[in-house]
C-alpha cells in the first residue's frame, strides 16, 4: 500500500512539473495585444484610460523635484496603443 501511495505522490510531482515548465513558456501577452490595450508594470489598461507616473528628478545634491506625469492610453493612426503624457506637475522638495 505504501509503494502505491508513494508512486502516485511521485506521478503526481512529474504531471505537475511538467505543467508548470508549459506554464512558465507560454507568453502572458497574447498576439496582437498591443492592438487592444497598453501596459504599465505588468497590467493591461484599455483605451482612455489613464495612470499617474511619480519620479525623483535630482537636479543638485540640494535641490530635488518630484515629478508626476499622468498618462493616457490612445491608439495611434498606425493602430497600436500607447501612452501619451498629457499633463506634468512638478513638486519642489
Amino acid at each position: 500500500m505504501k509503494t502505491l501511495t508513494l508512486g502516485l505522490a511521485f506521478a503526481l510531482l512529474a504531471s505537475q512539473g511538467a505543467a508548470q515548465q508549459t506554464l512558465s513558456l507560454a507568453s502572458p501577452i497574447p498576439d496582437g495585444a498591443e492592438m487592444r490595450l497598453c501596459y504599465y508594470q505588468g497590467m493591461a489598461y484599455s483605451m482612455d484610460s489613464f495612470i499617474v507616473v511619480t519620479g525623483d528628478n535630482t537636479v543638485t545634491p540640494t535641490i530635488s523635484t518630484r515629478e508626476e506625469r499622468l498618462m493616457r492610453c490612445v491608439q495611434s493612426e498606425a493602430g497600436p496603443m500607447h501612452w501619451k503624457p498629457q499633463s506634468t506637475f512638478q513638486v519642489s522638495k
